[in-house]
Order: structure tokens, then sequence, then C-alpha cells
């Protein structure tokens, strides 16, 4: 499994056409949501480091089945992170391997000392990949949705 961030030009080709880079093979909902694509591209507009707007597509053989990265830039060392496995591809430990490698990248960066997620209390998968990654449950808290989510984080050196 490998964590592999597509470039400028492959993310507009997605955002723009839906069309995929001929170079890779993606199964079916691999692809985050437009939204998603939208936020990142933004980001890198706003002259956001690409290691924090591009999303990281997981990679497993020489088949795309996810996606994950960071919703924004870090913000007092703190950073958020989202992720999602194609359904054909979940329950194989995948995310869980792309979450620490993610989480890895932001410790790495010396920027971040805290990733977190925020994470709807029903999603059982996710709070399983965030738990076998050492996060501490830390709140409930209210998105910009207005939906009741649990936070939770992990501090560097927990890793």
């Amino acid at each position: 499994m490998n964590l592999i961030q597509l470039n400028k030009i492959q993310l507009e080709m997605l955002i723009q056409s839906d069309d995929r880079p001929k170079d890779l093979t993606f199964i079916e909902h691999s692809i985050p949501p437009i939204h998603v694509l939208v936020r990142a591209m933004n980001l890198h507009y706003n002259l956001v480091d690409v290691i924090w707007a591009f999303p990281y597509f997981i990679q497993k053989k020489t088949q795309i089945i996810g996606a994950c990265g960071f919703k924004e830039a870090p913000k007092n060392r703190r950073i958020e992170i989202g992720y999602n496995v194609a359904p054909d591809a979940r329950g194989l430990g995948v995310a869980t391997a792309a979450i620490k490698q993610l989480s890895q990248i932001a410790f790495d960066s010396t920027l971040v000392n805290t990733v977190f997620a925020l994470i709807a209390s029903d999603n059982k998968a996710s709070l399983n990949v965030v738990q076998k990654n050492g996060f501490s449950y830390k709140e409930l808290v209210v998105d910009s949705d207005g939906e009741q989510l649990e936070c939770w984080e992990l501090h560097k050196g927990f890793s």
C-alpha cells in the first residue's frame, strides 16, 4: 500500500471533466467527492503548500482504492485529516495503514504536533481506524454543517 499525491494537472482533470489520469487505475468509489477535490484546489490557489492542499491517493498494487489528506494547512500546530476507502477495499486494514502514513507526513513537517479527525459517532469503521492508530477521544464538537462529531487526536511522539 502506497500513498501517492496527484499533481495539479491530474487534480484539475478529475475536477473539470471527471476524466481519470490514464496512468492510474481507479476502482469504483475510490475518488473523493468533487467538493473535496475543489477544496484541495482552492487551498492550492490560496498558496497553501501542496503537502497540505492536495489529497493523497491510496494505491494497492496497481489500483487506486481510496484517498486521504489534510483539510487545510496546519493551525496552532494542529491539522485535521479526512479519509475514504472504496467499499470493495474496506475491511483490509488499508485505511489504518494510510492514516499512519498520513500522520507521519504531518509530524515529519515539524509544523504539526497534533493530528485530529472529526468522526460521526455511528461510523464504527472510522472510529476503529483512529483507535488502531493510537488516537485518543477528546470531545464532541459541532462542525460547520451543524453535525455533532467526535474529535479524536494523535499527538506527536505517540504514533
